[in-house]
């Protein structure tokens, strides 16, 4: 990243990996833990969003990994590392069209907006993000709705 909204965007973003596609998770992006109670990993991630309402409407926003909150406990299963990258990768997939709703947005000149219409659109698309993650969250260990996960996230970053 080449420069950030504000400090308040540093101090949010300094330690954790904004989503971009060249960058890939890795195991040591995560906290091992034997803890039995952690079912293979815990990816945590979420977006972050700066906006400003005032004309010209001025919105950023990331996809964002948190290392220090995210934990695994097998590092022998390669499904575990494109279990986490697909949830990042999904989340990327909610983020760009919440930019793209905010795109139409400014050129539909809207003239009222208020910080309150953007946290309910970022709340939104999260809600959202979540329903469809946790629509495989039974099955998406099994290789055939992994790898049908992928494609279709694949090809919606395109």
């Amino acid at each position: 990243m080449n420069y950030y909204y504000d400090f308040s965007e540093y101090l949010t973003l300094k330690d954790k990996i904004v989503w971009t596609e060249n960058r890939k998770l890795k195991y040591s992006d995560f906290n091992f833990t034997i803890d039995p109670e952690l079912k293979n990993l815990d990816a945590r991630i979420g977006l972050h969003s700066r906006f400003n309402t005032n004309d010209p409407i001025l919105f950023r926003s990331h996809t964002v990994f948190e290392p220090k909150n995210a934990t695994i406990s097998d590092t022998t299963d390669p499904r575990d590392l494109r279990v986490a990258q697909v949830k990042f990768d999904l989340l990327e997939t909610y983020r760009r069209r919440m930019e793209k709703e905010v795109n139409s947005l400014r050129k539909s000149n809207v003239t009222e907006l208020y910080p309150s219409d953007f946290d309910k659109m970022h709340r939104r698309y999260y809600s959202d993000f979540t329903k469809e993650w946790l629509s495989y969250s039974d099955s998406i260990y099994n290789i055939q709705t992994l790898e049908r996960l992928e494609k279709k996230v694949k090809t919606e970053l395109k």
